[in-house]
């Protein structure tokens, strides 16, 4: 670095800014700060909202106008926001620089509700946005408009029609994804799977994006006007324009940093500096959005650049250099991709040998494609044909990539101290291999490229060891977490041995929670599997997301066996989702009253519907299971009401005395409060058989039904029972070792 004193003088600069938005937070970072909307408003209440229009996105049913320089009149008072989103459902002809003025009730981004789940707050906050709302109309009150970057967008959106034209709605949504970063239309299902091989890095744009588009105009323009300082400033120029249309990310402002620094040192004859640029363009994104310290594209931007900087230099004498570039980002970004996304596409290496390179021909037939299509059809039908069998390409090889073995490792969220180790780690293996260089002879090489291929087997082996966090809970312990899924029910256990279940699993207000809530937890807690999942009874809060998952297929997290009440209560769901999963490879079991699931100490015991039972399917009939660990039980309950709840009260005072002789002490530890609390269940004479210590209730926030009920909450109290509630306290997780228990709430920061 002696000779590197502008890369040593960014590095302190970047290493300073980091410290300060970790150690300052609002004090240093203004996004940090609690706006006088959010002191003096909370979600739901009606403001008028007056802004001007700095960005504006299309969706299918309603736009998506960005305010800056907002005044929020909010109960006789005039609020200042600095910027502000409003979804307007009418679309009204809105242009970019026209201030509007639009109603709505105003919603704060919350925070995520289980461990792993997708931080909504933090996502916008990075942007400086807090806040948002639905408006049935918007209007115009102010006429300016910003003629360049209103006009890019009206060029985006012709672009966009040229694409949907002559590609169809799939596959063009696909490429404007790709070529316009505008994601809004692509299948989700095309998207994750992308996202889950490794490759959804070709749906941002970024530096392999701006390097193609960049450099080439650069270097056409530098050609056709046979100068370094003309065909820079076209390829400076046509390039912050094409970031202006496609959207001001992280990557791009670090693509275009580095690509000012490249041309920079052309056009003044001086030897362009990887390093010093990398290093500037951190500085530069710090400075522009502090908080994307915290964000994994930001990571992965910068960690892509120093593999192939630092890492792939060490490689550059063996052959098949595109592997070796694929290894060496690998190297670089491994821990960030497990932290962020908690898993690893194991073939992603295999499968950007044949994405990258076939980017620049994507790329370039799209843009020749588009601009003979304005002109003469058919040479741009034929060019965006060949664009349809690139994706078409792309699609086949993740499928196919999907269905192979181990496709995903599913690792968890590796911890600082992890990362840390790791990265010393690299740098240690950084410095070895710098010493060794590669002779000529052919024997020698063969044995050199040997040698490297087996230290970079052992480098991953030693990552993936030190990163991923074991297969089995604590040590000795049995963990068990109540999910916020909203009006609905999920409860995870972890076993001692490892092994997982799920007990019911929907909500009724949430869309898609086994996607968004269920899934993301599991992939954070490192369970790539549930080997059992229990249904209480067939309605749709308590199944709707495990069926869900059942659809997802290899997309999802898989299921090994789905356990069901005895099937004289079996309704029609039930009995669709006991097909459904026999049409998925997924065993089905039926468990009844009396019989149970020995897992090494750990015990599940069904204690309703028994064969007594003749009440009709539904809350009555809900299966309830009886959960034994050492002197730790639990009781989960479903929704169990009214006949049912009564002759579980009888089966609990009946094992109860059975147990005596077992060890059972009497106490319940845990009580899964019935049906989210209602007022109909959790009876008094329930209680007095079961007086647990604590209650679970999961519910939804001011959900319409008024669970936890006041009248159920406050007979639990009066036993003397303390209750932990999901619209409160987020997900609720109890570990226990079988003598002792400790139970936590992830609202509260205390999260597993």
């Amino acid at each position: 670095m002696r000779n590197r004193i502008l890369c040593t003088a960014c590095l302190l600069l970047a290493v300073l800014l980091a410290a300060a938005v970790w150690l300052g937070g609002s004090r240093f970072v203004k996004e940090l700060e609690t706006t006088a909307l959010m002191q003096q408003a909370v979600s739901g209440d009606t403001v008028l909202v007056t802004g001007q229009v700095y960005a504006r996105e299309i969706k299918s049913d309603y736009q998506v106008l960005y305010l800056k320089h907002n005044s929020i009149k909010f109960r006789k008072q005039q609020l200042k926001e600095s910027k502000f989103i409003v979804y307007d459902k009418s679309i009204q002809e809105v242009k970019t620089g026209n201030q509007i003025t639009a109603e709505g009730n105003v919603r704060f981004y919350e925070e995520p509700r289980n461990p792993g789940n997708f931080n909504e707050k933090q996502y916008y906050e990075k942007q400086g946005i807090h806040a948002c709302m639905w408006s049935e109309s918007v209007i115009v009150t102010s006429g300016r408009v910003w003629k360049v970057r209103d006009g890019i967008f009206s060029f985006r959106q012709k672009w966009k029609a040229v694409l949907y034209d002559f590609m169809g709605e799939g596959q063009g949504a696909l490429l404007c994804g790709i070529m316009l970063g505008d994601k809004a239309d692509i299948d989700p299902a095309v998207k994750e799977l992308y996202q889950m091989n490794g490759i959804g890095h070709i749906l941002a744009i970024s530096g392999l994006h701006l390097s193609i588009i960049g450099i080439g105009m650069y270097r056409l323009c530098r050609r056709l006007c046979g100068s370094y300082a003309a065909g820079g400033m076209c390829g400076i120029l046509f390039l912050f324009a094409y970031i202006l249309m496609t959207g001001i990310s992280v990557s791009a402002v670090r693509a275009a940093v580095m690509f000012l620094f490249r041309i920079g040192a052309d056009m003044a004859g001086r030897r362009y500096d990887t390093a010093t640029a990398l290093a500037a363009a951190a500085c530069i994104v710090l400075l522009w959005r502090p908080l994307y310290l915290y964000d994994g594209g930001f990571w992965l931007s910068f960690g892509a650049v120093f593999g192939v900087a630092a890492v792939l230099p060490l490689f550059r004498k063996l052959p098949a250099q595109g592997l070796w570039a694929s290894v060496s980002i690998n190297l670089s970004i491994l821990p960030v991709l497990l932290y962020y996304f908690y898993e690893y596409p194991l073939y992603s290496i295999l499968l950007n040998l044949f994405v990258i390179p076939l980017m620049p021909a994507l790329l370039l037939l799209g843009l020749a494609g588009s601009v003979a299509a304005l002109v003469l059809p058919w040479p741009g039908e034929a060019a965006l044909s060949l664009c349809r069998a690139l994706l078409t390409f792309y699609e086949w090889l993740c499928r196919t990539a999907v269905e192979l073995p181990a496709a995903r490792i599913i690792t968890g969220r590796p911890s600082a101290a992890s990362v840390v180790c790791y990265y010393i780690l690299l740098s240690a293996l950084l410095l070895m291999w710098g010493r060794y260089k590669i002779r000529r002879n052919a024997g020698t090489r063969k044995k050199c490229i040997a040698k490297y291929m087996i230290i970079t087997g052992i480098t991953y082996a030693v990552a993936l060891f030190i990163l991923i966090p074991g297969t089995c809970g604590r040590e000795g312990q049995l963990e068990v977490t109540m999910l916020d899924v909203g009006q609905g029910d999920g409860i995870y256990m972890k076993a001692p041995s490892g092994r997982t279940y799920l007990f019911d699993g929907g909500s009724s207000d949430v869309r898609q929670a086994g996607k968004y809530r269920i899934e993301p937890f599991l992939k954070y807690k490192g369970t790539g599997r549930i080997d059992y999942a229990f249904i209480s009874h067939g309605d749709s809060d308590h199944m709707n997301a495990i069926r869900e998952m059942i659809d997802r297929g290899p997309l999802g997290i898989p299921i090994g066996h789905l356990v069901l009440p005895r099937e004289e209560v079996w309704d029609d769901s039930l009995t669709e989702l006991a097909a459904l999963a026999r049409d998925n490879g997924i065993k089905v079991f039926i468990m009844e009253e009396g019989q149970h699931i020995q897992d090494g100490g750990l015990s599940l015991y069904c204690l309703h519907p028994g064969g007594a039972y003749r009440g009709e399917p539904g809350n009555a009939a809900s299966m309830a299971v009886w959960v034994r660990y050492g002197r730790f039980d639990m009781l989960l309950t479903g929704d169990v009401e009214g006949e049912g709840e009564a002759a579980l009260t009888a089966a609990v005072d009946e094992a109860k005395e059975a147990w005596r002789t077992d060890g059972f002490d009497g106490i319940l530890e845990v009580l899964k409060v019935a049906h989210h609390g209602s007022k109909n269940s959790t009876s008094a004479e329930f209680l007095e058989a079961t007086r647990p210590a604590y209650g679970l209730i999961s519910a939804g926030r001011d959900n319409r039904y008024g669970h936890p009920h006041r009248d159920t909450a406050k007979r639990l109290e009066d036993i003397g029972c303390r209750l932990f509630c999901t619209p409160s306290d987020g997900a609720v997780t109890v570990w226990t070792d079988g003598s002792r228990m400790s139970i936590s709430a992830f609202a509260e920061g205390a999260g597993p």
